[in-house]
């Protein structure tokens, strides 16, 4: 049976072995269906490492990080593409982001 991307919308089987590496070696639960072609998920994959990568630097590096407009804008884009991944949108990191780069705005206006 083919299924469809829910990204990209090309056509895809989910084989044998991509079953047994989700449902015997990761553990997804047997009721999920697959949603993204190899492709997409392999992106979604890099984009969801990428984001906790930002969020342990974040951790451990607030104060600098919070100056870094270049990383604060790359965090925003990569959080607003999860839906179409197929994940939730987090509102609230997103409007974190918004805030603290709306200071890069208001430095760059003069506006304060």
């Amino acid at each position: 049976m083919s299924l469809r991307c829910r990204r990209c919308d090309s056509e895809f089987v989910f084989t044998a072995s991509q079953q047994r590496e989700a449902f015997e070696v990761r553990k997804a639960y047997i009721w999920q269906q697959r949603t993204l072609c190899a492709q997409c998920w392999r992106q979604r994959l890099a984009l969801t490492d990428e984001l906790r990568r930002l969020q342990s630097q974040w951790r451990a590096q607030r104060a600098t990080l919070k100056r870094d407009f270049s990383a604060l804008r790359r965090w925003r884009e990569l959080l607003r593409q999860l839906p179409f991944y197929g994940c939730r949108q987090d509102v609230a990191q997103i409007a974190m982001l918004e805030r603290l780069l709306s200071a890069e705005h208001r430095r760059d206006t003069g506006s304060g």
